[in-house]
């Protein structure tokens, strides 16, 4: 993870580093936001991004289950059953 360091002047002003910028997309007039997490850490957020942006970045979700046959759907309950009744240590019929 990058770090950046910035000085702050006697009028709590900051210059964020350019290539922080630059990674932020950040523009002058941009808006950010600062939030202290419960370890009194500082997250700084630019609000320049859109509402899905913050989505973008969010984990992936696994791709929906196949659709079966009912075929298929057979199939796989009576594999399943088997599974179990091996497992219990017993056979059925």
């Amino acid at each position: 993870m990058p770090s950046f360091e910035a000085t702050m002047t006697s009028k709590g002003q900051i210059t964020i580093p350019a290539r922080l910028r630059g990674m932020l997309n950040l523009k002058p007039g941009d808006r950010l936001e600062f939030y202290l997490d419960r370890t009194n850490h500082l997250i700084v957020r630019p609000r320049n991004l859109s509402p899905t942006a913050v989505f973008e970045n969010a984990p992936k979700r696994r791709a929906p289950d196949k659709k079966m046959t009912d075929d298929e759907a057979i199939a796989a309950a009576v594999t399943a059953k088997d599974w179990r009744s091996r497992r219990r240590g017993r056979t059925s019929r």
